[in-house]
């Protein structure tokens, strides 16, 4: 049975590997594709950032009847930013909100009235700012406003304190971090493991999308793609056991899937660079992460039974389906439920669900983040590698009935 497995196996990777165009869609594609979308990104990310730190904001301020001192003190700190500041009467107040609304004005300040007489008398006061959260320079403006604003107050109550004759250490109950050594860090994550973070959030998503992708490239055209052009019927007439054909029709849909996989996993730690470009404060280097042959180890056990867990339920697709086109259709679900899998392990904090652990498919991911942030339970492993393994040997077992059922396989 084995031998006739290899047979089918060695003709199927044949086809694949000396199909150039398939060839380059798993291997080039992905190592390819990764660096230049995330080079693209990191480079317009910073490219917008920096042209919204040089826009010059329009503000419009409305003053209040009897404005003094402190009137001036807030429009001395707005002077302070990158802004065109106009004055404007409250009569025109619905005029000028409207203006924001339609993005001609980042922002409407209106003051109340008599902020000095308020300030002698230690009453609050409140200034109304007015932004559009839909464009990107009102907010932010908005939040350099606020801001600036914050250290006027901090001023005033700072020259409160100092009038009524106490020390402005009073305004400090305690600082966090101010006193430690040069040489100290108050960060305590071991090296690498911030990197290990980021490329934990990302890898599984990717792997698990590359796994499936090329699994439907090889897998569709690998049985559905022979009925079609007729060749299915002769493979079937030789001595050839359908477990086997089973078999080493699986073994390559799951080699190209790996392929692929390990294809992407080098194009993202490539593009890892601007990823760390993206999120520049997270103080992370590229450098500093390394995988031990443990976590290797741990990856591998993980990545071969979640990649024939797929490549078997490609694999049964393709069998039901009259044609490459109709396994498409067929498929497309499940590949957009996998999208869907990838995306909310992504979001997961650092203790899953546990829902997710129990689940085919979500407690691989699970663990193959834990692996990337080099903290994996071999329990948890165990467990994933035991449920992609159950349920592939239980899709694996329909696709063999399917392919003793005449009625399945011939169907028009």
């Amino acid at each position: 049975m084995f031998k006739d497995s290899l047979i089918i196996l060695r003709k199927e990777l044949r086809r694949m590997f000396t199909d150039k165009r398939l060839l380059f869609m798993l291997v080039v594609l992905p190592l390819v594709m990764l660096p230049l979308m995330y080079s693209f990104m990191g480079k317009a990310n910073k490219a917008r950032m920096v042209e919204i730190n040089s826009y010059s904001s329009r503000i419009a301020v409305c003053s209040g009847a009897g404005g003094g001192e402190v009137s001036d003190m807030f429009f001395e700190s707005l002077t302070m930013l990158n802004a065109n500041i106009e004055t404007a009467e409250r009569e025109q107040l619905d005029t000028l909100k409207q203006r924001v609304i339609d993005k001609d004005l980042e922002l409407l300040i209106l003051m109340p009235d008599n902020m000095d007489g308020r300030i002698l008398d230690n009453s609050v006061f409140d200034l109304s700012i007015f932004y559009n959260s839909t464009g990107d320079y009102s907010n932010y403006a908005f939040n350099q406003v606020c801001n600036t604003f914050a250290a006027v107050n901090d001023a005033i109550v700072r020259q409160r304190i100092i009038e009524s004759g106490m020390s402005e250490d009073m305004l400090t109950a305690y600082t966090i971090n101010q006193y430690l050594a040069a040489d100290e860090t108050s960060d305590l994550a071991e090296e690498g493991s911030v990197m290990g973070k980021l490329i934990g959030v990302l890898m599984p998503f990717f792997i698990v999308i590359y796994l499936f992708a090329n699994s439907m490239k090889v897998g569709l055209d690998s049985v559905a793609g022979e009925k079609e052009r007729g060749t299915l019927a002769m493979l079937l007439v030789n001595q050839v056991g359908r477990l086997s054909i089973v078999l080493g029709k699986m073994i390559s849909v799951m080699v190209a899937a790996i392929v692929g996989a390990v294809s992407s996993a080098i194009g993202l730690r490539i593009a890892s660079r601007y990823l760390i470009s993206m999120t520049s404060d997270s103080g992370a280097s590229i450098s500093e992460y390394t995988m031990g042959s443990t976590a290797i180890l741990q990856f591998a056990i993980i990545v071969i039974p979640l990649a024939i867990l797929i490549s078997s339920l490609v694999l049964l697709v393709s069998t039901f389906a009259r044609n490459v086109k109709e396994g498409q259709g067929m498929i497309m679900p499940v590949y957009i439920a996998v999208m869907v899998m990838g995306v909310t392990t992504m979001q997961t904090g650092d203790i899953p669900p546990a829902w997710m652990r129990m689940a085919p498919i979500f407690n691989s991911l699970v663990v193959l983040k834990d692996i990337f942030m080099q903290n994996a339970v071999w329990g948890n492993i165990v467990f994933s590698m035991a449920t992609s393994t159950a349920v592939s040997a239980v899709l694996i077992f329909i696709t063999l009935r399917m392919f003793n059922d005449e009625r399945i396989l011939f169907r028009i």
